[in-house]
């Protein structure tokens, strides 16, 4: 009978613990975005170098007001970092951001002779968040 009631209790506490760590997670994941940006959610990240594939197409970007060849400022956890929105590696220096277009039309955040996912910690699945153009001004 003592054990059936240590049973009992501790099968209770585990499902309050349980039931606070499933609010937690819960509220956690599911936090709309911040204002003033454009979520993109890590769909891939390359083997070799590491560069972060999202599901935030061309046509998104542009309609967030970003054209090829201007800056534009992500934000990933305490990481806030400045992309260029250019066509190759080569658009900037050793060691920068560039945002490239894919084949499939979304974007890719990559560091030249770097490896972006592994400089600021990311994983597939995360968020990485894209700032509103004139958002820091």
């Amino acid at each position: 009978m003592i054990i059936d009631q240590r049973n009992m209790i501790l099968a209770a506490l585990l499902l309050a613990v349980v039931s606070n760590c499933a609010h937690l997670k819960i509220t956690e994941v599911s936090g709309s975005e911040p204002s003033g940006y454009l979520a993109a959610k890590v769909v891939r990240i390359s083997e070799e170098y590491a560069n972060i594939n999202t599901d935030v197409s061309e046509k998104a970007l542009r309609n967030w007001g970003i054209a090829d060849k201007e800056q534009f400022t992500v934000k990933y956890k305490n990481h806030l970092f400045s992309v260029l929105s250019g066509q190759g590696y080569s658009d900037v220096a050793k060691g920068e951001w560039v945002g490239l277009i894919e084949d499939d039309g979304m974007l890719q955040l990559a560091i030249s002779f770097g490896n972006a996912a592994t400089q600021i910690g990311c994983a597939v699945g995360d968020t990485l968040y894209i700032e509103e153009p004139g958002g820091g001004e």
